[in-house]
């Protein structure tokens, strides 16, 4: 009786044995079903030329010092949306500045005709504001566009000046600044601009804007742009595919600063 005993629990203990070693062996095979991995090399979307490091000598306190121009390019294939910070000890001030040319066009084909004329303008700063006497009897004008091209009081918002005070460019309602708009590779039969959408800034014939209307009979002879810019007091800036901006810094010295100052642009 013990003797068959014995043989009926070496039988379940060799049983249970066996099932035990088949469920290890189950649980290592499922650590995952597969693996694979990937390498590739990522580049800058946006580089820089120009002097990086600039040593601009000396000024007063209260003075305006200029740097050098430099240049930033988006090389990727999409839009890049840059954000501007500066830092430093002193109590400086810090603008940048780029120039737009203006020109009269053929206004059937919109090619341009004359001598441009050069306007420089802020991208980034407490204001919008511009440099240069404007020709004469000339005004300058943000001139913002909407879905039906009509209604020239609300296109013509800033009539009598370039831009409006507390307000980026270009508006967040005007159509050139949206999703539809394309001024870039001839998209819209006639412009191929550096950047695809932006504000548009014209120069009008002062006897042509009475009361925030536009005489349309004298096109001929107005200034129109031969890129779209943007002016952001919060220096946030966006560069299209392919597209460069040109700027140049300007540093606003503060009364009774003194001594060696340092100030350390951040394009993020």
């Amino acid at each position: 009786m013990m003797k068959g005993g014995l043989k009926n629990m070496n039988k379940k203990l060799l049983v249970f044995g066996v099932l035990g070693f088949f469920a290890i062996s189950f649980v290592m095979a499922i650590g995952y079903y597969a693996l694979f991995s990937a390498s590739f090399n990522v580049l800058p979307s946006i580089n820089i030329s120009g002097e990086t490091e600039q040593v601009l000598g000396d000024v007063y306190d209260g003075e305006i010092i200029e740097g050098s121009p430099i240049t930033l390019t988006n090389d990727a294939p999409s839009e890049r949306t840059l954000q501007f910070s500066e830092e430093s000890e002193c109590d400086v001030t810090t603008s940048y500045w780029s120039t737009l040319s203006l020109t009269k066009k053929d206004t059937t084909t919109w090619v341009a005709t004359g001598e441009p004329f050069e306007l420089e303008y802020t991208v980034i700063a407490e204001e919008f504001d511009t440099t240069h006497e404007l020709p004469e009897g000339y005004t300058g004008v943000y001139y913002k566009d909407n879905e039906a091209n009509a209604d020239d009081a609300e296109r013509l918002v800033t009539a009598g000046e370039v831009g409006v005070a507390g307000l980026n460019l270009p508006h967040d309602n005007d159509w050139n600044w949206g999703s539809l708009a394309n001024y870039c590779d001839l998209a819209n039969g006639f412009d191929d601009y550096n950047q695809c959408r932006g504000a548009k800034i014209w120069l009008i014939p002062n006897a042509d804007i009475p009361e925030d209307e536009i005489l349309w009979t004298d096109m001929a002879n107005y200034y129109y742009e031969t890129d779209l810019i943007q002016y952001n007091a919060e220096g946030e800036i966006v560069l299209y595919s392919g597209a460069s901006l040109t700027l140049t810094p300007v540093y606003e010295i503060g009364a009774g600063e003194s001594g060696e100052c340092v100030v350390t642009t951040t394009v993020a």
